[in-house]
């Protein structure tokens, strides 16, 4: 099965076996001291995580049908420039 996943996935898949891997077995360390300040930003939860990975997929799938729109159009104008000179050959050639 994972011979079927993008290399996007399968970075996200280890990413968060590594993160379940550290809500398992947290470190001894991990205990704030009394003098230290706790951590700045808390870990996003589930759903952060996921509206963040939607909130990506769609800005690429907008990329990508962005860049597909243009290529579009390059091609519809590359068959109507082939189409007219086509035209200007067969119209010349009758006078």
């Amino acid at each position: 099965m994972e011979d079927k996943l993008t290399p996007k996935e399968l970075a996200l898949i280890a990413a968060a076996r590594r993160e379940a891997a550290a809500r398992k077995d947290p470190p001894a360390s991990a205990a704030p001291a009394q003098g230290q300040a706790p951590a700045a930003k808390p870990a996003p939860s589930a759903a952060e995580r996921l509206a963040q990975l939607m909130e990506d997929e769609r800005a690429e799938t907008q990329k990508h049908k962005e860049k597909m729109r243009r290529r579009g159009l390059m091609i519809a104008g590359g068959i109507l420039a082939f189409f007219v000179l086509w035209l200007l050959i067969v119209f010349r050639r009758r006078r």
